[in-house]
């Protein structure tokens, strides 16, 4: 039998040994994180309990009271109490304006408005409609007669022409300045 043994380098070794403790840091760190979600859960389970506690009391309080609630109203020296007032009866009692179905289309004063509205909208794009159609065939009718643009087209060519001379003119009065400006100064004498 031969014997083999194992040497090892210190430096593996104390890798593998920071390794184990990395392993069992984080073993301890995920068990901590569980009981803290565990401790978690246990609160919200007991604020729940406490809620529903609470919210059994009060429709045993509701049930005993004979209903969902007594109000009483004191308004110019006379008292009112409300038993089972829905929010629109107590509104009244106070003297409040009935808010319902207020912004909602009710009723032959609003579907009298809305069609007068709609009539006025046809009637102004058709209008408008009208009236873009007649200024287009108005220049569509305003033909040339023919002499008349023989006539425009000769003016055309002679104001080009005049163009591209002027353009000449130009040029030469540019290249004149020019040749004056590079022209050495001479005294000039004085007589």
């Amino acid at each position: 039998m031969s014997m083999r043994m194992n040497l090892q380098n210190p430096r593996e070794v104390a890798a593998a040994e920071a390794r184990g403790a990395a392993q069992d840091a984080a073993q301890q760190a995920r068990d901590a994180a569980e009981n803290a979600r565990d401790i978690a859960r246990a609160q919200r389970e007991a604020a729940q309990a406490e809620r529903d506690a609470a919210r059994m009391q009060r429709e045993t309080q509701q049930e005993q009271d004979g209903g969902t609630g007594v109000v009483t109203i004191t308004k110019d020296g006379v008292t009112t109490v409300l038993t089972d007032a829905s929010p629109e009866a107590i509104a009244t009692a106070l003297g409040m304006p009935d808010r319902r179905g207020a912004g909602e289309f009710n009723g032959f004063f609003d579907a009298v408005l809305m069609g007068i509205f709609m009539t006025a909208a046809v009637l102004i794009v058709g209008m408008v409609l009208r009236y873009r159609g007649r200024t287009r065939s108005v220049g569509a009718m305003a033909a040339l007669p023919a002499d008349l643009t023989e006539r425009l087209s000769r003016m055309e060519a002679g104001i080009e022409a005049t163009a591209v001379e002027v353009e000449r003119i130009s040029e030469g009065q540019r290249f004149t300045t020019r040749l004056l400006s590079e022209r050495p100064l001479e005294e000039v004498r004085r007589g």
